[in-house]
């Protein structure tokens, strides 16, 4: 009867997701907790001219996790632009890894202070409130 009980319904889903993300994070030791989030943006490498677009995998406070095409060396320093918010908000930040997958990479970028982080988070906060709102009544900008 026991078992049954979690197997029912969503909720114990819900609660399986909740638990492993939270002994994953334990697992990792992370500083700051990883939010989801799919965000275009564009990024160069600091001092070149040279602009990609990619999509981000997550973001936290002390960083932001996106994959792209080309592998970039860990300590090089790229700018962030996300122009789905339509600001000019640039946001720096070193990679601290870059992984190669079968089709593209993945790196971690941390950015360089306080304010940075500030800024990343707010614009994933607008762009997911954006998304709500093309989700729930249709409109975009």
């Amino acid at each position: 009867m026991k078992g049954n009980f979690l197997k029912k319904g969503p909720f114990p889903a819900i609660i399986k997701n909740m638990i492993k993300n939270f002994l994953k994070q334990q697992i990792e030791k992370r500083k700051y907790i990883r939010h989801p989030a799919k965000i275009s943006l564009e990024y160069r490498i600091f001092g070149e001219q040279e602009i990609k677009t990619e999509t981000t995998k997550d973001i936290s406070f002390g960083g932001i996790c996106f994959r792209g095409q080309d592998y970039i060396e860990p300590g090089t320093t790229l700018k962030l632009k996300f122009p789905s918010v339509h600001t000019n908000y640039e946001v720096a930040g070193q990679v601290v890894w870059c992984s190669q997958k079968k089709d593209h990479v993945e790196m971690g970028l941390q950015f360089l202070d306080e304010n940075e982080a500030y800024r990343a988070r707010l614009i994933e906060e607008i762009c997911h409130l954006k998304s709500l709102q093309e989700e729930r009544y249709g409109v975009s900008d």
